[in-house]
Parts: structure tokens; sequence; C-alpha cells
């Protein structure tokens, strides 16, 4: 279970990759793909807490309320494919830029999924060694009797 600590933790590493990017974006090609790239940084980051709430809200509740939790989320989807178009076509928004931004919510996941994943690994390989292969033996045994 995601403890809020844990949460904290995985939003920072995720802010610090979208600062990352948009850094990037303003050092490659300037301000107007820069802002466009914050832009679509902002949405990824948006897009991935409220994602992350919704699907929470869905594994947490039984019963109606799973039903409004999962049409919130594909609402959410569309909701993110009508702002990229106004920002695109209405406002002028940089695309390329913007795509870069946007890129946050592939890649970010992904890499807080490995920086939080090396500590998870860290407080296994802390257990007395016994634990572990006690656990792969009665695994193996059980497989053997099959």
């Amino acid at each position: 279970m995601t403890t809020a600590l844990t949460s904290i933790k995985t939003a920072r590493t995720l802010l610090v990759i979208a600062a990352g990017f948009v850094t990037l974006a303003f050092g490659l090609w300037g301000v107007e793909r820069g802002v466009a790239a914050a832009i679509g940084a902002t949405l990824s980051v948006l897009n991935w807490l409220a994602l992350r709430w919704l699907t929470a809200r869905i594994v947490r509740t039984d019963g109606p309320g799973k039903g409004g939790a999962s049409l919130l989320l594909v609402g959410k989807m569309g909701v993110l494919i009508a702002v990229v178009y106004i920002l695109i076509q209405r406002l002028h928004v940089d695309p390329i830029g913007l795509a870069f931004g946007l890129g946050v919510l592939f890649i970010g996941p992904v890499v807080t999924g490995l920086v939080d994943g090396n500590q998870s690994l860290n407080a296994a390989e802390k257990e007395p060694a016994g634990v572990n292969q006690a656990g792969a033996q009665a695994a193996l045994s059980t497989r053997e009797e099959r």
C-alpha cells in the first residue's frame, strides 16, 4: 500500500524530473519552446496527480462510487486531449515544446518507480539471510510436489 510519505517522495521526484525537462527545453530551444515545455510539464504533473487520486479512489471504493470514479478517469483523458488541442490550435503554443513537456507524463513515473524501487530493494537486502532462503526453498518444494 502506498503511504503518504511515499506519495510525497514520488511527487517530489516527478517535479524534479519535470523541472529538468523544462530546463533542458529552455537550454536547447529558447524561450518559446521552453514555455511550451513548461506548459506541457505542468499538464503532465497535474494529469499524473489526478490519475493517482482517481485510481486510488477506484481501488478503495466498493459499490456505486467505483463507477463514478471510473467515468471521471475517462473524462480526465478527454479533458487532457481537449486542452492540448486548444493549446495548439487556438493559443498557438509550440507543439514540439508542448510534446516535450508532456513527455514527463511517460518518462517521469518510470524514473520515479526506478528511484523508489531501489529503496525497496535495499530494504529487502537488510533482512536476515535465512528469511529469504527459507521462503525460496518452500516455493521450490511446492513446485516439485506438483
